[in-house]
């Protein structure tokens, strides 16, 4: 039997990734890459919305709350996720080259 899928909510911090992974997808291989692209992103969030353990801790995060963000890879992607009651919320989408750390820290100092 198939488990359900949970309900999933993307984060304005995530749009960005994707808005960021787009342009620069498209810029530099074109849009064919790009639905390719974006199809193997709505698989993955598909899977996690069917089996929302199955990403891991990210270094970066570990310790930070109680560990109950993730990610998963998607190609060269990765998708920081976190689940609350029945929902799944996708805080980043981000190139694995980038530096998370970094990225994190950016993303905190503009709250403040």
């Amino acid at each position: 039997m198939q488990a359900s899928l949970l309900k999933y909510r993307i984060l304005p911090t995530a749009r960005i990734g994707i808005d960021e992974v787009r342009s620069y997808i498209v810029r530099t291989f074109g849009w064919d890459t790009w639905r390719q692209t974006s199809a193997h992103l709505q698989e993955t969030i598909t899977h996690v919305r069917q089996f929302p353990e199955s990403g891991h801790v990210p270094a970066e995060l570990e310790g930070f709350g109680d560990d109950n963000f993730r990610q998963v890879l998607s190609g060269k992607n990765r998708i920081i996720y976190q689940v609350r009651d029945d929902t799944l919320y996708i805080h980043l989408v981000v190139d694995t080259r980038r530096d998370l750390q970094g990225l994190l820290q950016r993303i905190v100092l503009r709250l403040m």
